[in-house]
């Protein structure tokens, strides 16, 4: 149950990432814009910087603040947590970003 869970948080995360900066091609930026990079190798939290940082490099002090709040709120992904605890963060981190894209009239890569 949590493998299949995982893997449909992972590749909603992946298609959130590859939306913000652009990725057209399945596994982008070698392979680190993927689900099994996501899944298997616990990188949520690198895919979330990863897909933030040319907002943040673009942004405002008051956006900033946001995504700084933002990174700061997921960097339990970086610790050593359950299985569980670890897939249900990253589908709150892969639906804010998602959210902040939205937001932000991000259209999705083509």
């Amino acid at each position: 149950m949590i493998k299949l869970f995982g893997e449909q948080i992972s590749i909603k995360l992946e298609l959130s990432a590859r939306r913000a900066l652009n990725i057209k091609e399945k596994n982008g930026m070698g392979g680190i814009f993927s689900a099994n990079y996501i899944e298997k190798h616990r990188g949520a939290f690198t895919v979330l910087c990863a897909a933030l940082a040319p907002y943040y490099l673009n942004s405002t002090e008051e956006q900033r603040k946001t995504l700084d709040e933002m990174i700061n709120r997921y960097q339990i992904l970086e610790e050593d947590c359950s299985s569980e605890e670890y897939f249900k963060t990253t589908n709150r981190a892969a639906e804010e970003l998602k959210s902040l894209l939205n937001d932000l009239g991000v259209q999705d890569a083509e």
